[in-house]
């Protein structure tokens, strides 16, 4: 016994199974998307949504950093994770286990036990000189342990899978954040841009209604016929139609905003009581290269963590291959403690702390099993399995990382392009409204020619509105696609 035990801790640094190393990805040395010319170097924005330069989005966001209810579930997560770690750690060491019972017990009248201590024991109970049926009162006290000496690994393998996967729910935070925030300041361009275009709505209405009295005071004196004053009033219906479904989606998208801050949607319209334009961001791309997206993902770093968890759960499982050494009690059964590593025992209370009332057993065991019917093997093969689909998913998630910034880059740089056009547009219409209205003054125009100008305007006011969203909602894909040690301070 006294070399046993020295040894089996020297054995105890043998590791079996697979040992992890990071898989070697190949990146591009560009990203597609960008445009020849553009700033491509690396910059931390922690706090992006402010090159927005709106305070109330800034609110907003503050808010939901402290109520949202993923973000809340995501960081409970790393709490569970961490508690697992601790569990799998604590298979490293000792179990101790303090007991404590005292029973009395009648011996039976038909049962004649050999003459031993206990039957003097209970002998004197009873008060005569051979064996009478009477009580035996046993006091215990003492400590069980057990140790299974970690010798193949299978307990280290474990504790760092639980640590691994501690990691990845770092990261799945991340990860979370970094979605919530990007939802948060998509949810607020769509109610700006909702406000803008319902008011250009009424705006047109009113044009259309100023041109349709105008089409009647004309059928009135005989110059214009009715058809000037039907297409008008389907114009001004049409119009009409279009208030419901711009009005509906404008209560969603604030509902849903209101569900991303962690509260009842009641109340917060009254945020949006004043009417504001969509903001624009100002700054350069923290985009990078491509191979930075390995380290500024949380998604990919998550599912490196993952695949690092699944290849230590396959060595643990290996470990079942080989036999399980125990320190503990004399007598063990499946791995399981049995008996004292040491106690007081006494028939008397007051004798229970004597020192003639201690004993003790120390033992080593072993467990093996070499009949299982194929459950060892199959528990490796489905720890082997996990760990090529970890593999597989992580390769998947870089894939669509990528695919995430280069698609973002290209809506966000050819959008740039469609809102330059249309913003020469709005430009051009709004030119050619303030010449009809000076030809108007000076008799060469008329009011309808002012009126028409006027509803150009606001077409491409609207069409111009839907580019500006378009364009926010680009950059912020951009922002969310890049990732990024987004160290948010509420």
């Amino acid at each position: 016994m006294r070399y046993v035990i020295p040894i089996l801790l020297l054995l105890s640094g043998c590791m079996v199974g697979p040992k992890y190393q990071k898989p070697e990805i190949s990146m591009p040395t560009h990203f597609e998307g960008l445009p020849q010319g553009a700033s491509s170097e690396e910059e931390h924005l922690s706090q992006w949504w402010k090159q927005f330069n709106d305070p109330v989005l800034d609110e907003v966001i503050k808010e939901a950093l402290t109520a949202n209810y993923d973000l809340l579930i995501a960081l409970e997560k790393i709490g569970q994770a961490r508690a697992q770690y601790r569990i799998e750690r604590s298979h490293l060491w000792p179990e101790v286990d303090l007991n404590a019972t005292a029973t009395r017990s009648r011996i039976s009248q038909n049962f004649l036990p050999p003459r031993s201590g206990a039957n003097e024991a209970v002998t004197q109970t009873s008060g005569g000189s051979g064996f009478l049926p009477g009580f035996l009162n046993i006091f215990q006290i003492g400590f069980d342990a057990i140790w299974e000496f970690d010798l193949f690994g299978k307990f280290r393998h474990m504790k760092k899978a639980a640590h691994y996967l501690w990691e990845a729910s770092q990261d799945d935070y991340e990860s979370v954040l970094i979605s919530m925030l990007s939802e948060v300041a998509v949810n607020y361009m769509g109610i700006r841009a909702l406000q803008n275009k319902i008011a250009l709505v009424h705006e047109k209405i009113q044009i259309d209604e100023d041109e349709l009295a105008i089409a009647r005071s004309l059928f009135d004196v005989g110059i214009d016929n009715e058809l000037q004053i039907t297409t008008l009033l389907s114009a001004i219906e049409t119009d009409h139609a279009e208030l419901p479904v711009l009005e509906t989606s404008l209560k969603q998208t604030v509902y849903a905003l209101a569900y991303l801050l962690g509260r009842q949607p009641e109340g917060l319209m009254e945020l949006f009581d004043e009417i504001r334009p969509i903001p624009t961001a100002d700054g350069k791309l923290p985009v990078g290269i491509p191979s930075d997206l390995l380290r500024r993902r949380p998604d990919v770093r998550s599912a490196e963590r993952q695949l690092a968890a699944a290849t230590e759960q396959t060595g643990a499982a290996i470990a079942d291959y080989f036999p399980h050494f125990f320190l503990s009690g004399i007598s063990f059964s499946n791995g399981n403690k049995a008996g004292s590593m040491a106690s007081l025992e006494s028939d008397k209370l007051n004798k229970l702390f004597k020192s003639a009332s201690r004993m003790f057993s120390v033992g080593i065991g072993m467990n093996w099993d070499l009949i299982d019917f194929g459950r060892v093997r199959g528990n490796v093969d489905v720890k082997n399995s996990l760990q090529k689909q970890a593999l597989m998913t992580y390769e998947q998630t870089i894939i669509a990382s990528l695919k995430d910034v280069e698609s973002a880059l290209v809506a966000y740089f050819e959008e740039q392009k469609r809102r330059e056009s249309l913003l020469n547009k709005v430009e051009a219409d709004r030119r050619t409204y303030e010449i009809t209205k000076e030809l108007l003054k000076t008799g060469l125009a008329n009011e309808i020619q002012v009126i028409e100008s006027q509803r150009s305007l606001i077409d491409s006011e609207k069409t111009f509105v839907q580019s500006e969203q378009s364009l926010a909602g680009d950059l912020i894909a951009i922002y969310k696609a890049i990732g990024g040690n987004w160290d948010v301070e509420p």
